[in-house]
């Protein structure tokens, strides 16, 4: 897989995809879609983020990459979440740059988002890379033309 992503622009969502997908002990546990396992206390005032598991296999992976050409597109709901995934990618990504990582309220915007720095950074989609653990997004993403990877596809 590293192969196929060397000399290309790699976008990289976080939460599910570069740490372990679980708060409290639990994948899912609310009446609020938006918040997931989450209160929304936990999100302004909690730690939610800071102990949250890396996945060895996308550190490996991700280490081996340009870091000028690795981007982190998240999706956060409050600027504790943003605070903290900071502290966190700084702490178990540290070669990923902080000028390369971006927060956006909308999961669904995030292709939209790629499309934009392809633009600015005058690279061809072709040359993108999308990795996240959200299928419909992945879909939308393919569809506009982006090669998309599910973390699924770096699991030996």
């Amino acid at each position: 897989m590293i192969e196929k992503l060397k000399d290309k622009y790699v976008f990289f969502d976080v939460d599910g995809t570069l740490n372990e997908y679980r708060y409290h002990n639990k994948v899912y546990v609310s009446k609020n879609p938006n918040l997931g396992c989450q209160t929304l206390e936990d999100l302004l005032f909690g730690n939610l983020f800071i102990n949250s598991r890396p996945l060895k296999t996308m550190q490996n992976i991700t280490s081996k990459l340009n870091a000028d050409k690795i981007f982190i597109l998240g999706t956060v709901v409050c600027n504790n979440e943003i605070n903290q995934k900071l502290v966190w990618l700084e702490k178990n990504y540290p070669w990923f740059k902080k000028e390369n990582m971006v927060f956006i309220s909308s999961t669904m915007l995030k292709p939209e988002v790629i499309v934009e720095y392809s633009k600015k950074y005058y690279f061809n989609l072709k040359d993108a890379v999308f990795i996240d653990d959200r299928l419909d997004v992945l879909r939308k993403a393919e569809e506009m033309g982006i090669t998309v990877y599910h973390p699924s596809s770096f699991m030996e």
